[in-house]
């Protein structure tokens, strides 16, 4: 699992994985998404892994973490999503919307960034 992450890094870094991002829809991310729980829990064969599509995923669902938390955070701002408190790390995020993903195949031929904000909403509303 080690050498996966490093690996993803290492794509990460030289500009590899995002060689032109395309949104893409829930199915696409849930392929994406599968690839990176894959990697983390290191349940398969680093070799069987396609590292671009998990990089893909966790750099989208943590750019939309990100600029959701910057912005739930600003004065007047509509109060949708409550992130915990904690902090809240890619990995615990790429598993949020996995799971909402997998809950709702009827909605995987939406666009990728509005399942994103569902699934965050889902597992965090504000109260």
């Amino acid at each position: 699992m080690t050498k996966v992450l490093w690996t993803m890094a290492l794509a990460w870094l030289t500009g590899y994985a995002m060689p032109g991002f395309t949104e893409g829809n829930g199915i696409d991310l849930l392929k994406q998404c599968t690839q990176a729980i894959k990697a983390m829990d290191g349940v398969a064969d680093p070799a069987t892994i396609d590292v671009v599509d998990a990089e893909r995923c966790m750099g989208v669902i943590d750019g939309f973490a990100g600029a959701a938390s910057f912005y739930e955070s600003q004065p007047g701002s509509p109060g949708a999503i409550c992130f915990p408190a904690e902090v809240t790390t890619i990995g615990q995020s790429v598993r949020v919307v996995d799971k909402y993903l997998q809950s709702h195949p009827e909605q995987l031929h939406e666009p990728a960034t509005v399942l994103i904000f569902g699934a965050f909403l889902a597992a965090y509303p504000c109260p």
